[in-house]
């Protein structure tokens, strides 16, 4: 569904078209708020890109917000070689993803290991034992929640609307002092947000 559409549902639910603004608001919230349900990744929400860097180097940053705006999470970073063919070129070894601090960061002689990468505030550092300029990076990244059709909506707005609806619903009624009411559809916002994590933490169904 459209913005619009799941407005148009939830001034059902509530019985409250006065409350433009807050609707919207609510609608905003639940996209957010049902992507990152129970801290679940979905595969759905993997972006992937290449990544190009002035120069080749052994120690690379990344200013990953700049690249991918609606970033949440890394979940992998990989060597690109260029020069392999047939062209545009070939994905190659994945870097380490560690905790820069603490034993995961250093190999058996306690040296700083080489091909991984960790996150250090707004970027991403690498760390390579070839000198590099592509790679290849993956990650999970927010909805589109903005407050127009156009900047508002996800794969789940359109296979998993009611959830949105229910959880808006809830937070509009619950504004207004309906709280039985607000109860009422946080249960069935539960119900329909367990169905879309059966359905959907996995890449490939049984």
């Amino acid at each position: 569904m459209t913005l619009a559409e799941l407005i148009t549902e939830v001034y059902t639910v509530t019985n409250r078209p006065d409350l433009v603004a807050e609707t919207t608001s609510a609608l905003r919230s639940a996209l957010l708020k049902a992507h990152r349900w129970e801290g679940n990744y979905f595969p759905k929400d993997l972006f992937e890109t290449g990544i190009s860097f002035p120069t080749p180097a052994y120690f690379q940053s990344i200013d990953y917000r700049t690249i991918i705006p609606r970033w949440r999470a890394l979940k992998y970073l990989r060597k690109y070689d260029t020069n392999s063919y047939p062209p545009p070129g070939e994905a190659g070894k994945f870097f380490e993803v560690i905790v820069p601090e603490g034993r995961s960061s250093l190999d058996s002689y306690d040296i700083n290991k080489e091909d991984v990468c960790y996150l250090a505030g707004e970027v991403i550092q690498v760390r390579s034992c070839t000198e590099i300029q592509y790679a290849l990076l993956g990650c999970y990244i927010n909805p589109a929640a903005g407050a127009t059709d156009d900047t508002y909506g996800s794969w789940l707005s359109t296979e998993y609307p009611w959830a949105l609806i229910h959880l808006a619903s809830a937070t509009v009624l619950g504004a207004i002092g309906k709280l039985d009411e607000a109860q009422r559809q946080t249960t069935l916002a539960g119900a329909e947000l367990q169905i879309l994590i059966n359905s959907n933490v996995v890449a490939v169904g049984d």
